[in-house]
């Protein structure tokens, strides 16, 4: 606080400058506050890195200034003109006594609204907990079945589908077909999530493709939030769109920006598991050996130590019963060996067993209903159902025409 009782006591220009800067940082309404306005006087980065401009209406305008690492934000190149809305926080620059805003975000305006109620949704949330990480579930190491929660025909669908099969073909995989833009879409996710909850799922993606804000505004809605928020089961979110997460991606488990990187976060890779098991039996060989190298430096210390006299009869012994237990561990070790060695050719001819794909190379077919499920009984099908049949180099759509 300045004060100045004395009409001949005088206080300098730096002190009034960051008096009144002081006074801006510390007033609360200027702090964290979304203005809108029209852009100008915008020249793009300096040779630093930051943006200077202005924010201007009908009558008003106001100095900005968004530094370097807050520009990594921007998915647009802002011009003078744009109407637009920005988040941050209005201080003072004591050097030459002008005050101004430096911006945290900068939106255009038609999307900037959505994005406002967006980031106000995702500070309540977070206030009141639902983003912690102690609530957040851990991943299975080794699922067993994965429910896909997606649009219908999606390529982001079959990008999962594809991914999980070729890393851990022993997965099954259901998939539960949702809207996911437009009005109703986050009400039929919901309903798509609690009918995934009903079934024996070990995991559950939520997810689509990337696009505009308002296509994935679905993924941001309050109740969809804090349903997936209750969910039993863990969760990975691959909406698609990196620069501006969904509050969906907040609330799930695990977050990936891309359909390809929620099927690396689902399962293992079937070669990782192969070289671990072999690398596994390396390390217990390397073991077996070090043990085996120790008890003969051993023994040959005894026999080699001239303070020890007569024990040739006990060397001979000892020798004989060291020969006997390196039989005994070499047969234990081969027998190891030769389990880990079958289990390991059992589990790639079972990979392999498994794998859909080798059996389309050979002439055989897999054919889907409408809701994506195999056909295994013509029972499953009726007369004039449209299905899909799969073969080795892609699918093909068909209709009964009689069973």
């Amino acid at each position: 606080m300045i004060e100045n009782n004395n009409p001949k006591q005088t206080i300098t220009v730096s002190e009034l400058n960051n008096y009144i800067k002081l006074l801006f940082d510390n007033t609360t309404t200027l702090q964290n506050i979304y203005l809108h306005g029209e852009i100008s006087n915008y020249f793009g980065k300096n040779r630093s890195g930051h943006i200077y401009f202005s924010l201007k209406d009908e009558t008003c305008s106001i100095k900005a200034v968004m530094f370097k690492f807050d520009t990594n934000s921007l998915d647009f190149e802002p011009k003078n003109g744009d109407d637009v809305i920005v988040h941050g926080s209005v201080s003072s620059y004591p050097p030459n006594g002008t005050y101004q805003i430096i911006v945290k975000k900068i939106e255009l305006f038609g999307q900037g609204s959505i994005l406002l109620k967006k980031e106000k949704l995702k500070e309540k949330l977070d206030k009141e907990g639902y983003f912690s990480v102690e609530h957040k579930k851990q991943l299975p190491l080794y699922p067993k079945t994965i429910g896909i929660i997606t649009g219908k025909n999606s390529a982001a669908c079959a990008d999962m589908i594809t991914n999980i099969f070729r890393r851990y073909p022993l997965v099954d995989i259901n998939v539960y077909y949702s809207l996911v833009q437009g009005q109703e879409a986050s009400k039929d996710l919901i309903k798509t999530l609690h009918k995934a909850e009903k079934d024996n799922l070990d995991l559950i993606i939520i997810g689509r493709g990337g696009g505009s804000v308002e296509d994935l505004n679905a993924f941001d809605d309050e109740m969809l939030a804090k349903e997936l928020y209750k969910c039993k089961i863990p969760t990975i979110s691959a909406i698609g769109h990196e620069i501006n997460r969904s509050i969906c991606d907040y609330i799930s488990d695990k977050y990936v920006s891309t359909p390809t990187g929620a099927a690396e976060a689902a399962v293992p890779n079937k070669d990782d598991l192969i070289e671990e098991l072999g690398q596994t039996k390396s390390y217990l060989n390397t073991l077996i050996n070090n043990k085996l190298e120790s008890c003969q430096n051993k023994l040959l210390n005894i026999k080699n130590n001239k303070n020890i006299i007569n024990i040739s009869n006990t060397y001979d012994r000892m020798e004989h019963n060291l020969i006997d237990i390196k039989t005994k561990i070499d047969n234990i070790i081969k027998s190891n060996l030769d389990n880990k060695n079958n289990e390991i050719k059992l589990k790639s001819k079972l990979i392999d067993a498994f794998n859909p794909n080798n059996l389309l190379k050979k002439g055989y077919a897999m054919v889907f209903n409408s809701n994506n499920k195999i056909i295994s009984s013509k029972n499953q099908i009726n007369v004039d159902d449209d299905v899909t049949i799969r073969i080795s180099d892609g699918s093909i759509k068909a209709k009964i025409k009689s069973k």
